[in-house]
């Protein structure tokens, strides 16, 4: 579980847990209490830069997770980051967000007991929507769907890699010549008569005395011996066919390895696609009130409570996704609640 995707997982459900504890009960406050603001001026500068901080950080925190699984998938040979690494970027993506809040937390203030923002210019208020825009949704989404593109394309190249190897293996193994007949039918080993013939010493000398016969007799059997080795190290060794045990075992942890990388991927995008949906009209929306007539549309206020509603939306269903698509998400949820439930016997 302790791996830099799931860690990254945990920061992007801290940023969905603010946006649920924080940003929705209070925004229904407001919307109740709307125009007044009765939260005070700390709540001014404290509420809406927190759902601006948080958006930030789950944008940063997607990208981050898809050049990981491209690391992972497309580059396998590349070192990954530690555990020690993903807390340094995990801090990074919190002060990038952060520092990205600041110009908005400076304009906010309480004019005719509204929290309003309060700019220098319109060109600087307009800069930085599109700021806003480009670091929240069209940067992460460029480099999100180019990496995923490029895992895709490497999980379809294994799939086929696999599919071949599949059909190749079905295929019947080429017939081999029985062990029995092996030796006679290549006409290579010496056959009965020749071996009796070999194995016999040269003529016989029963007659000679002090001990030649034994002498002569073991080193013509000696000579003949090696002469037998040399005829058999020329021959053919007969291959022993070898079980692909091995290769096997490879496909089957190669094509587990697929489909684990398959799922995660799936998890991944579907949650980047509600990212890029559910985000898609509040980014709409401040643009056309920036940039065109929005403002002058009647329903334009109905429009702009439809975008903050997608994005708890977003928020809200993530956590669906996480655990109704990854495995080892829902492994160790239930693992902790197994040992909740253990615990609180023993504290009772």
């Amino acid at each position: 579980m302790r791996t830099t995707r799931n860690f990254l997982l945990v920061n992007l459900a801290v940023s969905d847990l603010t946006v649920a504890l924080l940003c929705i009960p209070f925004d229904m406050v407001l919307k109740i209490t709307e125009p007044d603001w009765p939260l005070g001026s700390a709540m001014c500068k404290i509420l809406w830069p927190s759902m601006t901080l948080v958006t930030n950080s789950s944008a940063v925190t997607l990208a981050v997770i898809s050049f990981d699984r491209y690391r992972a998938i497309v580059r396998p040979t590349e070192a990954r980051f530690t555990t020690r690494q993903t807390g340094f970027i995990i801090a990074a993506i919190w002060l990038v967000s952060l520092l990205l809040v600041l110009p908005y937390v400076l304009t906010l203030k309480i004019v005719n007991n509204t929290c309003d923002e309060v700019w220098p210019s319109d060109t600087a208020r307009q800069v930085y929507t599109v700021g806003l825009f480009v670091f929240q949704y069209t940067l992460p989404l460029t480099i999100i769907a180019f990496a995923y593109v490029k895992i895709v394309l490497k999980l379809r190249e294994q799939s086929e890699r696999m599919a071949t190897y599949h059909e190749i293996s079905k295929r019947p193994a080429s017939p081999s010549l029985p062990e029995d007949n092996w030796s006679a039918g290549d006409n290579l080993a010496p056959n009965a008569c020749d071996t009796i013939s070999l194995a016999s010493p040269v003529p016989e000398r029963k007659k000679l005395m002090n001990g030649n016969l034994s002498k002569t007799h073991r080193l013509g059997h000696k000579k003949l011996e090696i002469q037998m080795h040399d005829v058999a190290a020329k021959l053919p060794t007969r291959k022993k066919q070898q079980t692909p045990t091995t290769s096997r075992t490879c496909r089957i942890k190669e094509a587990k390895r697929l489909e684990h990388n398959t799922k995660i991927v799936k998890m991944l995008v579907s949650v980047v696609l509600s990212y890029a949906i559910c985000l898609l009209p509040n980014q709409v929306a401040w643009l056309w009130l920036e940039f065109g007539s929005g403002e002058s549309w009647p329903h334009f206020n109905e429009f702009l409570i439809f975008g903050f509603l997608m994005v708890y939306i977003n928020s809200s269903v993530n956590p669906l996704l996480y655990a109704g698509m990854n495995e080892e998400f829902r492994k160790g949820f239930i693992r902790i609640i197994k040992f909740q439930w253990r615990v609180q016997p023993q504290t009772l």
